[in-house]
């Protein structure tokens, strides 16, 4: 009797035991699958976060570009095609919104050409040939081959980012502590490279939506320099791609900003006109 209780109670045990061993991994299994949901969804809310977070960020940059009332500046400029090259230093003058001033002088220091920039219309004055054109704005899309208004014009000139507004973010990593961002307008996509503050624009590579247009824009920006609590680029390098391919590299040598119009100009009634 002793060893059948003794066998009874070895049975019950082992019994016990294996009930309890697949009531542990039953739990271990839910807690296993709970902990990977808490994961999955906390992967989740982070990816959902960070794209907020990258969101904002551009929508900061497009919402505060430098602001100004005027701007005098003092420009160096190399300009190259594929069948011509050129250098020379422009002293600028802008009245936001209004007019835009530029004298362009050559190596000799001779003035080559007097430009007034408006809203709708491009009027050019040669010193030389006292010789006038004036031209629609859309002139300048003809040179510069991608669709410029008078505002685009000025934010290349101050050094702030165009085509950004009203663009979709659509992908986003980091690249050397640096972000970059992709984003979807409606003429182009935007990659923006943006360093590590997180509000100074470096990078901008522009490419056409309608590939039968095959243009491309890129534009580098370097050595910021704090302005107006905004990061000011003294240098930047445009190359723009279509039928033909323009660079242009712009050097700051001095500028001001909110003071009197410096290189402003009068075009001779006596001129030309084409």
């Amino acid at each position: 009797m002793n060893k059948s209780f003794l066998y009874f109670s070895i049975v019950i045990l082992l019994l016990t035991s294996c009930a309890t061993s697949r009531k542990v991994q039953v739990i271990q299994d839910a807690l296993s699958r709970k902990d990977s949901i808490n994961t999955q969804l906390i992967s989740e809310k982070i990816k959902v976060d960070s794209g907020l977070i990258v969101k904002e960020i551009i929508e900061k940059i497009a919402s505060t570009k430098l602001s100004f009332n005027t701007m005098n500046a003092h420009i160096k400029v190399d300009y190259q095609t594929v069948d011509r090259s050129d250098a020379f230093i422009t002293n600028i003058s802008i009245e936001k919104g209004k007019a835009i001033y530029i004298t362009a002088r050559g190596a000799m220091g001779v003035i080559g050409l007097k430009a007034k920039i408006t809203n709708d219309s491009v009027l050019i004055y040669y010193p030389l040939s006292k010789k006038v054109e004036k031209r629609p704005l859309s002139y300048l899309q003809e040179i510069f081959k991608i669709p410029i208004t008078y505002t685009i014009l000025e934010d290349l000139i101050v050094g702030n980012p165009i085509f950004v507004e009203n663009s979709n973010v659509v992908n986003y990593k980091m690249n050397n502590n640096k972000l970059q961002v992709g984003m979807v307008g409606k003429l182009f996509k935007n990659l923006m490279t943006i360093g590590e503050d997180n509000v100074t624009v470096l990078h901008l590579k522009l490419d056409d939506m309608n590939l039968n247009q095959n243009r491309t824009c890129d534009i580098t920006y370097s050595n910021h320099e704090a302005v107006l609590q905004n990061q000011f680029p003294m240098s930047r390098e445009i190359a723009i791609s279509s039928q033909s391919r323009i660079e242009i590299n712009m050097e700051v040598k001095d500028y001001t900003f909110d003071d009197p119009l410096k290189y402003t100009f009068v075009i001779p009634k006596q001129g030309k006109r084409k």
